[in-house]
C-alpha cells in the first residue's frame, strides 16, 4: 500500500507573474529591457529582452528621452510575447508613472512597485502598501482579493519572492548584453 501524501508543489494555477525591467547602459547610451515571467513560487518561464539607443540631446526635455525609450521597450517585449500574465510588474524608479497612464494601455492588472522614497504617482493611480516598505501603484484598478491577479500577488509575497524576480532580471539583462 502506498504512502499517503500530498503534493505541495502542486499549486491552484494562479497564472504568470511578468517582470519588467529597464536598465540604463553606462554613459547613458542605451536602455537594456527584460520581460520574465515566473510562477507563484517563483520559478522562472520566459526571459525576453530587447535594447534601444538613446540619443542625448538637450533638445529633450528632462526625463522625455527615458520615458519615450521605455514606451518603445515595452511595445516590443509585448508584442513579442507569447504568454499572458495574470499580473504586470514594474519598478516605479524605472517606469516613468506617465508610460503607463498616457503612452501604453494595458489590459490586465499592472502596477509599479517602489520601496521607501519619493516616487511620483500619478492622479489615476490608486496607492497601496504592501508590507511595510513596499508600496503598489496600481495603473487602472486593483485586482478583487479573489481574482487570480490578487491571489497570485499574495503567493509571491507570502513566499518572499515579491521583488526578488527583478533582480533576475536584471542579471539576465547583464548577462545577455554583457552590461556591466
Amino acid at each position: 500500500m502506498p504512502i499517503p501524501f500530498r503534493d505541495l508543489t502542486e499549486d491552484e494555477p494562479l497564472g504568470l507573474a511578468g517582470y519588467l525591467r529597464f536598465v540604463e547602459e553606462p554613459g547613458a547610451r542605451g536602455i537594456c529591457a527584460a520581460l520574465f515571467y515566473v510562477t507563484s513560487r517563483g520559478e522562472p518561464i520566459d526571459f525576453s529582452f530587447s535594447r534601444i539607443d538613446t540619443p542625448t540631446s538637450f533638445l529633450w526635455r528632462t526625463g522625455e528621452r527615458r520615458r519615450r525609450a521605455v514606451t518603445a521597450l515595452a511595445k516590443a517585449l509585448f508584442a513579442a510575447s507569447a504568454k499572458t500574465p495574470s499580473l504586470l510588474l514594474a519598478l516605479a524608479d524605472e517606469v516613468p508613472h506617465r508610460v503607463f497612464t498616457e503612452d501604453l494601455m494595458v489590459g490586465i492588472p499592472l502596477c509599479r512597485v517602489a520601496g521607501e522614497g519619493a516616487t511620483v504617482q500619478a492622479s489615476s493611480e490608486s496607492h497601496e502598501l504592501l508590507a511595510e516598505a513596499v508600496h503598489l501603484f496600481w495603473v487602472g484598478v486593483q485586482p478583487l482579493a479573489e481574482s487570480p491577479a490578487r491571489r497570485l500577488l499574495e503567493a509571491l509575497h507570502r513566499r518572499q519572492l515579491f521583488t526578488e524576480p527583478f533582480e533576475r532580471a536584471a542579471v539576465g539583462l547583464q548577462e545577455a548584453f554583457k552590461v556591466q
